[in-house]
Order: structure tokens, then C-alpha cells, then sequence
């Protein structure tokens, strides 16, 4: 989840409503600056911890180039699903949400699982 999801909600006039697009309606200036800066570092983040799953102990010479290079097909991987991906209704929500909950919890105790931490 990093604030960038399109959602239709068919109660505006608008014919697409996203979070960023309020956004820039509520804030501006320093306010709107900080909010896409924090978003933008979250994203970084989030590849920075993708990464890590993929250089684990390896030598510094070869984990260098290789984050930067998960750090890049992540973002490429992120680009291509928001520009294919169509735009969700209000009514696909609860669903969406808790599809993204049940992925991220199998993922959450299959790590745990290969780490051997799973008690």
C-alpha cells in the first residue's frame, strides 16, 4: 500500500477519485511537498526490504550492484501493474482488502517458516 491506488467512488462528480488527487485538493505547498516526500521514501523503503530477501550474506561487491538492480525492477515491476490495472469500485473494497491481508499473513508465516522461527 503505498497511497497510489486508483478508486472509483461513484457518490462524486469526478470520474476517477484517488487518494493523491484529494491530496493535492486538502494540501499545498510545504504540507503537499512533505506528504509526497514520505511516500516516496515509504516506496523506497518497501524495495529496500524486497531486496534484502534476495542479497541475504553476500560479499559486498556483488550485493551493491545487486540491490540497486532489485531496487529497479521493482519499481519497474510496480509501474507496469499500476498502468495495466484498471481502476477498482467501492464495492470491490472489503474484498480487495482482505485478499491483501490473507497474502501478506501467508507470506508473513512462510518466512517465518523458512527461517525456521515459526514456533
Amino acid at each position: 500500500e503505498n497511497s497510489r491506488m486508483p478508486v472509483d467512488d461513484p457518490k462524486t462528480h469526478l470520474e476517477l477519485t484517488m487518494i493523491h488527487e484529494v491530496m493535492i485538493l486538502d494540501n499545498s505547498g510545504f504540507d503537499l511537498g512533505t506528504i509526497l516526500y514520505t511516500t516516496n521514501l515509504k516506496f523506497a523503503m518497501y524495495g529496500a526490504i524486497i531486496s534484502n530477501f534476495f542479497i541475504g550474506a553476500l560479499p559486498l561487491e556483488i550485493s551493491i550492484p545487486l540491490f540497486f538492480i532489485v531496487q529497479i525492477g521493482f519499481a519497474i515491476a510496480v509501474g507496469i501493474i499500476e498502468s495495466f490495472m484498471a481502476r477498482f469500485r467501492m464495492a470491490h473494497n472489503p474484498q480487495f482488502i482482505l485478499i491483501l491481508t490473507s497474502v501478506s499473513m501467508l507470506i508473513f508465516f512462510g518466512v517465518l517458516m523458512v527461517l525456521g522461527r515459526f514456533v
